[in-house]
């Protein structure tokens, strides 16, 4: 087999011979005569029409590049060496050598005439040693498979990461052992498979099977017979075992005699025998098209008889899809039915995780008084509309809707999502949430029970429980619990949307409001699913809300499935939108939430501790937790912070004159009175974030650019004290920072009480400076407001998807 890559290149550049031949396996035309032929065999057999999802035979492009491997050309010119060998070019890896003549089905020459050196028998022992060595690679690769999968039948994220910086290609040389047993799942099924491959591709290349002689010459070791055979090589089934049946071996079968140097005609131990020079059709043109251009150089067989190395690729071509039909059903029966497809569709899709199970979503309309009481309809057909419209257009995702008061009833059937229909919803009787979650949990399920697990999602849309003023309501509450904790423990997410009753947009405080009511515990249970839960705000005069746009939109980034997202670490605030999050000590002691701020924009964010609701962790659950805003685009630079002990709502505002990223980061515990050593930890706070804006809601289409800030007031004051001359900077900002102190329920914390502004005129330029830094250094003295950075505010929206924001998770 010809050496690979650059290391190939320079030895033939040095004149020294490789240690074996094959298919080409390197771009290298000029000095080796290659023309990454096993590359070429490779795409032939397993490329997916161009732009096309994998059916689960073809493969995906990022895998096939590991199967394959890939060349680099500049303007139709081979870069020699350059690329990447893949799989099936392995065992032409220095490793510290290419595998041997076995890996190749070399040596097994034989020919019918008088005083040929080696018998048909022993031409066979050699066969065998070929087959045998490719049998085991068959096997390290379904062996090595069955990492793909765990006990529950889930893709391993890690073990099929072909994207990220420490998951890009795979690395199939692995000095001594040629083996890769510590790889990554996927790479390691592929480096047995590909090696496999290797060998069944250069039997045809190596061997007369497919090809013709020359008839101008006499029959000779120097120009064997051709079998001319269009089948493949039963023999080449890797699923068997035992010795060859020497019915499936023709009797005038004959591969190349290698030695270094290999020549036509031999010499050393191939003297007199069929080279590997006079009989290999390892060099020629492959398009992708499956048409070929010139044939050769080196391959005295395809030279004579151009046609012999395009029926030798032909039927390389046939027989590793074969291979492959074969691997795939042993497979299948090795595992099981449902575990060996989802073993087959982590090999071949580019991203499995998403794509290997269907995703089974139900999403349930709230049909009762209460619905039609506080004007639920019609904004619950909205969220159903815009949810089917996100869910994927390839066939693989399903939904089911449900339409549900004092009893449940399917109104669509789980299947595609682009036949559902939604109408409007004829609202009475009583809410039986627990109902309705029952029998979607139940229908997920049923529609997939092999593979449900982390691939389900219940969106269940409601006007609220009913009060828990009688039994038969307190009974309807913990059935509602039970049903999502049950969902937690089937790996079903709950994507709970409580629909609050219209509010104005300038509330009265006098007048009488209640929110929606979701049941007692609910709240942290439907978190600790990995779903979303939040309140949906009807708010009159602002149809520019969207609020089913923005529900969607918060599930989808926080994964509509436990396989979709792993608990995200930034959730995306929308206006009209009041989201839940929870804080444990072991769990999820911090969340970030991120809002993009425009010039001139007023924002009020109102955070509340849902312990009194009854929506508290374990016994009641409360606690300290911290607010904290920092700019995203500036390194998470910190604006301020705030400590809430208690139930009082901890009201911030903020307005910004320019573009700003603005994060709000939740942190359970004090930071002005840090945990005792030995103390316990605290159980947990679920709280929720509403954010209101004097602006119309952001148009989706817009993102965020970087910012920055520097304070003119602190650096003036630097002037008047020293008086020496200081670059003036100029700030275009304003900026409200609270540093009062309060005690809420007995704990001294920091408050939203008064505010202090920073402003300046044009002419933004800006560094980045802590305030204490600032003290350090001389050039600002703000050492009253230790929480505060000082920066300068600069940016601007462009036309992007804000949901396509790079680094939002």
């Amino acid at each position: 087999m010809i050496v690979a890559r650059s290391v190939a290149l320079a030895a033939g550049l040095v004149g020294l011979t490789p240690l074996t031949a094959a298919f080409g396996t390197i771009n290298e035309p000029v000095i080796l005569g290659q023309h990454n032929e096993h590359e070429m065999v490779t795409r032939l057999a397993f490329q997916c029409p161009s732009g096309q999802k994998s059916d689960g035979v073809c493969f995906e492009p990022r895998s096939l590049d590991q199967l394959a491997g890939y060349h680099r050309e500049v303007m139709g010119v081979a870069l020699p060496g350059a690329g990447f060998n893949g799989a099936v070019g392995a065992p032409d890896t220095l490793d510290p050598v290419p595998e041997g003549p076995e890996a190749h089905c070399d040596d097994a020459d034989f020919v019918d005439i008088p005083g040929y050196p080696q018998s048909r028998k022993d031409a066979n022992k050699n066969l065998q040693k070929c087959v045998d060595h490719l049998r085991a690679r068959f096997r390290q690769a379904w062996v090595s498979a069955e990492m793909l999968v765990d006990e529950k039948r889930r893709i391993r994220p890690g073990e099929v990461e072909l994207t990220n910086p420490f998951g890009g290609d795979c690395n199939f040389a692995f000095p001594s052992l040629q083996i890769n047993v510590f790889a990554r799942a996927k790479c390691s099924t592929l480096e047995g498979f590909g090696r496999a491959l290797h060998g069944v591709q250069d039997f045809y290349s190596h061997s007369n099977w497919a090809d013709e002689t020359d008839t101008s010459k006499p029959i000779s070791e120097t120009n064997p017979p051709g079998l001319a055979l269009n089948g493949t090589a039963q023999f080449l089934d890797l699923r068997a075992s035992g010795p060859i049946p020497e019915d499936q071996i023709p009797y005038n079968l004959t591969t190349g005699c290698f030695t270094i140097p290999d020549g036509t005609p031999g010499s050393g131990d191939c003297a007199g025998r069929v080279t590997h020079h006079a009989l290999n059709k390892d060099h020629g043109v492959i398009h992708l098209d499956g048409t070929f251009g010139e044939a050769g150089p080196g391959s005295p067989r395809s030279e004579a008889i151009s046609r012999n190395f395009e029926n030798a690729v032909r039927a390389a071509v046939q027989s590793s899809q074969e291979t492959w039909a074969a691997f795939r059903e042993h497979l299948r029966e090795k595992y099981g039915t449902v575990t060996g497809n989802l073993m087959i569709c982590a090999l071949v899709r580019d991203d499995p995780i998403k794509d290997c199970r269907k995703r089974m979503a139900v999403i349930a309309l709230d049909t009762s008084s209460r619905s039609g009481a506080v004007e639920a309809s019609g904004l619950q057909v909205q969220i159903a509309h815009e949810f089917k419209s996100r869910l994927s257009l390839h066939g693989l995702d399903r939904v089911e809707v449900i339409e549900f008061a004092e009893s449940p009833k399917v109104i669509y059937p789980m299947g595609f999502p682009e036949s559902a229909t939604f109408s409007e919803l004829d609202s009475k009787g009583h809410t039986n949430i627990g109902n309705a979650l029952d029998l979607a949990i139940d229908d997920i399920i049923r529609s997939q029970p092999d593979t449900y697990t982390d691939r389900g999602a219940v969106v269940l849309l409601t006007a609220g429980a009913e009060p828990e003023n009688t039994k038969e309501n307190r009974e309807l509450a913990e059935y509602s619990l039970a049903q999502v904790e049950r969902a937690a423990k089937e790996g079903v997410r709950i994507h709970y949307g409580c629909i609050n009753p219209p509010r104005p947009f300038n509330a009265d405080p006098d007048r009488s409001w209640h929110e929606c009511a979701p049941g007692h515990s609910i709240i942290p249970a439907v978190l600790k699913t990995g779903g979303t839960f939040a309140y949906i705000n009807h708010v009159a005069e602002r149809p520019d809300l969207t609020p089913a746009a923005h529900f969607i939109s918060t599930i989808m980034s926080r994964g509509l499935t436990s396989t979709d997202e792993y608990e995200p670490e930034l959730t995306r605030i929308y206006p009209g939108i009041t989201i839940a999050a929870l804080l444990s000590a072991e769990d999820y002691p911090s969340k970030s939430l991120f809002y993009p701020a425009s010039p001139s924009e007023k924002i009020n964010i109102t955070i509340r501790d849902r312990a009194l609701d009854g929506q508290g962790v374990a016994n009641g659950g409360g606690g300290c937790f911290s607010i904290t805003l920092r700019d995203r685009k500036l390194d998470d630079l910190k604006i301020a912070t705030y400590t809430s002990c208690g139930t009082e709502p901890l009201v911030l505002n903020y307005e910004a004159l320019q573009d700003v990223d603005l994060l709000v980061v939740a942190e359970l515990g004090d930071p002005h009175h840090p945990r005792q050593e030995g103390s316990p930890n605290p159980q947990g706070v679920v709280f929720t974030l509403e954010l209101s804006s004097n602006m119309p809601a952001k148009n989706e289409t817009s993102t965020m650019t970087t910012s920055s800030v520097v304070s003119s007031k602190a650096t003036l004051r630097v002037e008047e004290e020293t008086g020496t001359k200081t670059e003036e900077y100029l700030t275009s900002e304003t900026v409200e920072v609270f540093e009062e102190a309060a005690t809420v329920n007995g704990t001294a914390s920091t408050t939203s009480k008064g505010s202090h502004k920073v402003s300046g005129g044009d002419g933004v330029t800006g560094s980045v400076m802590a305030a204490q830094e600032a003290v350090e250094t001389g050039k600002e003295r703000l050492a009253s407001m230790g929480d505060v950075y000082v920066t300068t505010i600069s940016g601007n929206f462009s036309g992007e998807d804000v949901d396509d924001v790079p680094d939002l998770k």
